[in-house]
Protein backbone atom coordinates (compact mmCIF):
# COMPACT_ATOMS: atom_id res chain seq x y z
CA UNK A 1 0.00 0.00 0.00
CA UNK A 2 1.54 3.60 -0.88
CA UNK A 3 1.94 6.68 1.40
CA UNK A 4 -1.39 8.30 1.16
CA UNK A 5 -1.43 11.13 -1.07
CA UNK A 6 -2.78 13.33 2.31
CA UNK A 7 -0.50 12.21 4.70
CA UNK A 8 2.58 13.21 2.06
CA UNK A 9 1.41 16.52 1.88
CA UNK A 10 2.05 16.76 5.30
CA UNK A 11 5.16 14.70 6.22
CA UNK A 12 8.65 16.68 6.52
CA UNK A 13 12.15 15.72 6.44
CA UNK A 14 13.56 14.92 9.48
CA UNK A 15 16.69 17.30 9.30
CA UNK A 16 15.55 20.49 7.00
CA UNK A 17 12.11 20.20 7.84
CA UNK A 18 11.61 20.53 3.05
CA UNK A 19 8.78 18.98 1.58
CA UNK A 20 8.89 15.46 0.47
CA UNK A 21 9.05 13.79 -2.91
CA UNK A 22 7.51 9.65 -3.26
CA UNK A 23 10.18 8.42 -5.91
CA UNK A 24 9.44 4.62 -6.11
CA UNK A 25 10.15 3.21 -2.53
CA UNK A 26 11.54 6.03 -1.20
CA UNK A 27 11.13 9.54 0.26
CA UNK A 28 13.46 12.37 -1.35
CA UNK A 29 13.74 15.69 0.33
CA UNK A 30 13.06 18.56 -1.78
CA UNK A 31 16.07 20.81 -0.62
CA UNK A 32 18.80 19.96 -2.99
CA UNK A 33 21.51 21.33 -0.61
CA UNK A 34 20.21 18.43 2.20
CA UNK A 35 18.70 15.78 -0.33
CA UNK A 36 17.93 13.01 2.41
CA UNK A 37 16.29 9.34 1.19
CA UNK A 38 14.40 8.13 3.27
CA UNK A 39 13.30 4.13 2.80
CA UNK A 40 9.74 3.09 3.09
CA UNK A 41 10.11 -0.85 4.57
CA UNK A 42 6.32 -2.83 5.22
CA UNK A 43 4.75 0.95 4.20
CA UNK A 44 6.33 1.79 6.71
CA UNK A 45 8.62 5.64 6.11
CA UNK A 46 11.76 5.42 8.19
CA UNK A 47 12.07 8.82 8.80
CA UNK A 48 15.25 8.78 10.61
CA UNK A 49 18.51 10.56 9.99
CA UNK A 50 21.02 7.57 10.93
CA UNK A 51 19.50 5.55 8.81
CA UNK A 52 18.50 7.86 5.66
CA UNK A 53 20.57 7.38 2.79
CA UNK A 54 22.97 11.36 2.78
CA UNK A 55 24.16 11.58 -0.95
CA UNK A 56 26.29 14.65 -1.46
CA UNK A 57 24.75 16.77 -3.75
CA UNK A 58 28.64 18.12 -5.49
CA UNK A 59 30.02 14.16 -5.24
CA UNK A 60 27.09 11.98 -4.09
CA UNK A 61 29.27 10.14 -1.70
CA UNK A 62 27.53 9.50 1.69
CA UNK A 63 27.86 11.80 4.01
CA UNK A 64 28.41 11.63 7.43
CA UNK A 65 25.91 12.95 10.39
CA UNK A 66 26.50 14.76 13.48
CA UNK A 67 24.87 17.27 15.06
CA UNK A 68 22.61 19.38 12.85
CA UNK A 69 25.19 18.92 10.08
CA UNK A 70 26.01 16.69 7.18
CA UNK A 71 29.51 16.72 5.83
CA UNK A 72 31.01 15.02 2.50
CA UNK A 73 34.57 13.26 3.45
CA UNK A 74 35.40 13.49 0.09
CA UNK A 75 35.01 16.64 -1.20
CA UNK A 76 34.30 18.62 1.95
CA UNK A 77 30.68 20.28 1.65
CA UNK A 78 29.01 20.64 4.54
CA UNK A 79 25.35 21.08 4.92
CA UNK A 80 24.28 22.90 8.83
CA UNK A 81 20.37 23.02 8.99
CA UNK A 82 19.79 26.32 11.88
CA UNK A 83 16.18 26.04 13.53
CA UNK A 84 14.37 29.20 13.44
Amino acid sequence: MPIPKDLLEIMACALCKSELRLEGEELHCANAECGLIYAIKDDIPIMLIDEARRPCPKCSTQRDWNDDELKCGKCGAVFRYVRK
